[in-house]
């Protein structure tokens, strides 16, 4: 058993990551000062979290359901933003057909983005095809040009509409025949996020909530953008060319933190196409440059990128989907199945989940950490672990350690201490050895990438949930301390996000909300 640990991991002298010439140290003292100020930040947001308890869905000056506003300029360019995905296959093949690469962008957009169902019976009324706290969705998904800033468009999940942000004057006219269709077969997607969309009571756990409901999105897009049959490129990575474009435009209290193009893409060379790369050593960059966006050798885009920036190949995306993927199921059903249960209902009481049953979620998640374990930091810096019920007997628990070749670790017992004592018959837990993550990724990026990728993987344990009538529901405020000596975490790892699988998904009375009319919408004043 690893003993729990309290404080502030330690340092150690670490290198700072460079681009394609490889490895550059910057001054020891502010190089560590940095280090500490990250590792006590995230301690801040685990073991040292002031979350308190919430006592009103509402807070600030309007009450916040979820649901987004219309705002004046809004478009609905003379493209159908829901007819090219809505008798779509959940598994291959991917949509063919005569759909444009703009159809199949925008639909694939809206798809991810959109309210699914409203929840009559439930505190928390607004449900889409990934996660939020309380449903209040701190995430949202922006549009770029090809190149450059000139305009930035949200996507609205009530209406569909593509909202403009930041200077109107430079919108290309989207509502003219053929020029939304040239403008967004080329655009660019950022995920932002704004913290503060979530009660004050959460505290200093706001940040981490909202990078990772932006992981979960990102993974949504993933998959709509797959089976769209375009091949979307994914850069959990705030450095991205993308993000530092999107961030003076974004409305305030917004923070871009992800990317996804879907064609050669200008800011980030292509990612080598069995995983996820971290180009931040001399070994990593040439082998990034020895593999450009097509393949090609010698292409030296991917060498172009700046420190620590990651991506996910698209072959590794549909790799992930393909294992989550339910047969014989609408994409669009699979979608709106998703959920979290009802937000009264306990992880105790469910019905007993064997792993078998759960099977699905666990194909889900560990396809997604083989997506990303070839560019961790070091081995150990993420690690997966199922823990279940032996034979539904609730004074029996075991746990394993599921890795990413697809081998498990032997089953242990886990001792009921604590906060650990009160738990759903199968969960995961992802634990992270934070320092590995910011020597890598340095102080600046380090929480944002690590938290982003918890979210992405954790999204296909979700999404195979939905595949086979479970609920499966997200944690991140709990005992850090109990969870790491039940699991036996070593005391560099923290247990840092949490997946419950229930079997009552809890969905009465429940009304979907299925697309808008592919029509023109009235004039906005």
């Amino acid at each position: 058993m690893g003993d729990a640990r309290h404080d502030v991991p330690g340092t150690a002298s670490v290198p700072v990551t460079g681009g394609s010439s490889g490895v550059h140290r910057a001054p020891g003292a502010s190089r560590r000062s940095g280090l500490e100020s990250a590792l006590a930040h995230f301690h801040a947001q685990s073991y040292g979290k002031d979350v308190a308890r919430v006592e009103t869905l509402f807070f600030g000056g309007e009450p916040s359901n979820g649901l987004a506003r219309p705002v004046p300029g809004q478009v609905r360019p003379r493209l159908p933003a829901l007819a090219p995905l809505r008798a779509l296959n959940a598994a291959l093949p991917a949509l063919g057909g005569p759909w444009s690469p703009a159809q199949r962008l925008l639909a694939a957009c809206v798809e991810a983005v959109r309210v699914r169902r409203i929840s009559a019976a439930d505190r928390y009324p607004v449900h889409r095809a990934y996660p939020s706290p309380r449903g209040l969705f701190g995430a949202d998904l922006f549009l770029l040009p090809r190149e450059g800033g000139r305009w930035c468009l949200r996507v609205d999940p009530q209406s569909h509409a593509l909202q403009p942000v930041g200077d109107a004057e430079a919108l290309p006219d989207l509502e003219r025949e053929g020029e939304g269709e040239e403008v967004l077969s080329e655009a660019r997607l950022v995920v932002a996020v704004d913290p503060h969309r979530y009660p004050p009571e959460y505290g200093s756990l706001r940040p981490s909530l909202a990078r990772l409901e932006g992981g979960h999105l990102l993974a949504t897009l993933g998959l709509t953008l797959t089976r769209a049959g375009l091949s979307p490129r994914t850069h959990p990575d705030p450095a991205h060319l993308a993000c530092a474009e999107a961030a003076p435009l974004l409305p305030g209290g917004m923070t871009p933190i992800a990317a996804i193009s879907t064609g050669p893409d200008p800011g980030r060379g292509a990612a080598v196409p069995e995983a996820l790369e971290v180009p931040g050593t001399a070994e990593a960059s040439g082998a990034a440059g020895a593999a450009g966006a097509s393949g090609a050798p010698g292409s030296n885009e991917a060498s172009q990128a700046p420190p620590g920036a990651v991506g996910i190949a698209p072959e590794a995306t549909a790799r992930v989907a393909a294992a989550a993927s339910p047969a014989g199921r609408s994409l669009r059903g699979w979608l709106d199945e998703r959920t979290s249960g009802v937000s009264t209902a306990n992880l105790v009481t469910s019905a007993y989940v064997s792993p078998e049953a759960g099977s699905a979620v666990t194909a889900g998640l560990t396809e997604a950490f083989a997506a990303v374990h070839g560019a961790l930091p070091e081995p150990d810096a993420l690690r997966l672990y199922r823990h279940v019920l032996e034979g539904d007997r609730v004074d029996e628990r075991s746990v394993r350690e599921l890795r990413a070749d697809g081998s498990e670790g032997p089953a242990r017992g886990v001792p009921r201490t604590g906060e650990s004592n009160f738990s759903a018959t199968l969960g995961y837990t992802l634990a992270v050895d934070f320092p590995a993550w910011a020597r890598a990724h340095g102080a600046r990026h380090a929480e944002t990438v690590l938290h982003t990728l918890l979210g992405w993987i954790a999204q296909w344990g979700c999404l195979g949930a939905a595949a086979t009538g479970l609920c499966a529901r997200p944690m991140r405020n709990y005992s850090e301390e109990d969870w790491a000596a039940a699991l036996g975490l070593a005391p560099g790892q923290t247990p840092a996000y949490q997946l419950w699988v229930r079997s009552e998904r809890g969905t009465y009375l429940d009304v979907p909300v299925d697309a808008a009319p592919d029509t023109d919408p009235p004039e906005i004043p």
